[in-house]
């Protein structure tokens, strides 16, 4: 994992940012095996983002387990669990020998997002929520961590994107323009946007991607990792 900095992706220049043994070996693990995800057999009739989640949440722990890894991957993680309506991240990571003595507090959180292929009044949701019958719907994927609806406590979390239409290039310059019209208050938020927000590329492949943002939350900052997966050739999202 190379070090944070904001022109040249590094994470040493943020010493209190530095991910941990735990964030990094989750990491490295998504990493590897976003790489299979696009020709899995079961995703070819899937397009809805919480079918392609439970998906991948099955795939990674399906790896987890045969790999003797320490964590486990909980789709619909309750950040609350003694709330009814507990906002719920996509996947919470949590490590197993913690949970036998009783902690199940997530170390790292995973939020999923569909870039292309979305309804006209959800197009901004990688980033931000919407407004629905006269009242902002805070949905948005970056703006939750943001605002610690998701992962509050954690220094480090991911957004997964599911590149359903265009390529990688497109929805990187994309996301960065929209980060700059939230900047000049164009489009409707509940966080604050700064320059730290755009994406910073880490390296682009055929089927997987991986940008950094440090975003700002109320009394700190966040990284986020960006992990971009291409599924515009699989027949599920009707390439």
């Amino acid at each position: 994992m190379p070090v944070y900095d904001r022109k040249k992706v590094t994470f040493g220049h943020l010493k209190d940012l530095l991910p941990d043994a735990s964030v990094l070996q989750v990491l490295m693990f998504l990493e590897r095996h976003l790489e299979e995800y696009p020709h899995r057999e079961s995703i070819s009739s899937i397009s809805n983002e919480k079918g392609l989640t439970r998906e991948l949440c099955m795939l990674l722990h399906e790896h987890a387990k045969k790999e003797h890894f320490p964590f486990i991957f909980e789709k619909e993680y309750m950040e609350n669990p003694q709330m009814g309506n507990s906002p719920q991240v996509d996947i919470g990571v949590l490590n197993i020998d913690s949970i036998c003595y009783g902690n199940r507090k997530s170390f790292f959180s995973i939020e999923a997002k569909r870039l292309g292929k979305m309804p006209k009044a959800r197009e901004y949701e990688y980033l931000v929520g919407r407004m629905e019958k006269g009242k902002y719907k805070e949905c948005g994927g970056v703006e939750r961590f943001k605002n610690e609806i998701h992962g509050k406590g954690l220094k480090h979390a991911a957004i997964i994107g599911y590149v359903q239409a265009h390529d990688f290039d497109y929805w990187h310059r994309t996301i960065n323009s929209r980060i700059d019209a939230l900047i000049a208050g164009t489009i409707a938020t509940s966080a604050a946007w700064d320059e730290k927000d755009k994406l910073l590329e880490e390296y682009k492949r055929p089927l997987t991607a991986k940008f950094i943002s440090e975003n700002s939350r109320k009394t700190s900052r966040i990284i986020l990792i960006h992990l971009w997966v291409n599924l515009v050739k699989t027949p599920g999202n009707g390439s």
